[in-house]
Order: structure tokens, then sequence, then C-alpha cells
């Protein structure tokens, strides 16, 4: 239970950062096999938007008030936002480039969350 909790704490923000500081840098930024790195910058935005959705999600439960649309909001979007993820971690093992492994940690570390918050609620 720790665990999944620091990994779904301390993975996504670190790994996304590092993630679009070589996806920046990276030259050139759609190589060969295309569709390969086309896979790889579709999972870095999807693993981006699944990020910001884990904000939108927690300012509008904190904002409803207490009872059993916010919990069932809560579960909900927690298990949208696991399956999210573990597709991403899935998609990130078939890109191709210098973004895919830390994609896969953060698409790893939002899954956690995910579930560290569904255990939770």
């Amino acid at each position: 239970m720790i665990f999944i909790g620091l990994a779904g704490y301390l993975l996504p923000i670190p790994s996304l950062i590092w993630a679009w500081v070589r996806w920046l840098k990276s030259r050139p930024r759609f190589a060969t096999p295309k569709w390969r790195t086309i896979v790889a910058f579709s999972d870095l935005i999807l693993v981006s938007a699944i990020g910001l959705s884990v904000l939108m999600v927690a300012f509008h439960a904190n904002r409803m008030p207490e009872g059993n649309a916010k919990y069932a909001f809560a579960v909900a979007s927690s298990r949208l936002g696991f399956w999210a993820s573990a597709s991403a971690l899935i998609l990130s093992f078939v890109g191709k480039g210098s973004v895919c492994t830390p994609v896969a940690l953060a698409s790893f570390g939002l899954a956690a969350l995910w579930v560290f918050r569904l255990l939770m609620y």
C-alpha cells in the first residue's frame, strides 16, 4: 500500500517533465519507423492529459458536497483513469523513441495514483 502511494505521488510529475524535455531535445523527432514514433508522441500526449485529469477530478471532487454522488464520481473517475493509464503503459511498450521510458514510468505512476485514490474511497 505504501509503495502504491509513493509511486502514485512521486513518479508522474518528474517522469512527465523528463519525457517532455527528452522529446523537445530529440532530433529527428519522428524517426523511422514513423508509426512507432507517432505512437510514442501520442502516448506522451495521452499521459499528459491523464495527469491533467487527475488535477481536474481532484478539484471537482473536493468541491462536491458529501454524499453518494461524490463517491460515485470518485470511483468512476478512478476506474476510467486507471484504464487510461494502463492503456498508456501498453502503448509505451509499442512506441519507439527516447520518451518511451519516462512515459512508461509516468503512466505506471498515474495508474498507481488512481488505484490509491480508489482505495481511499
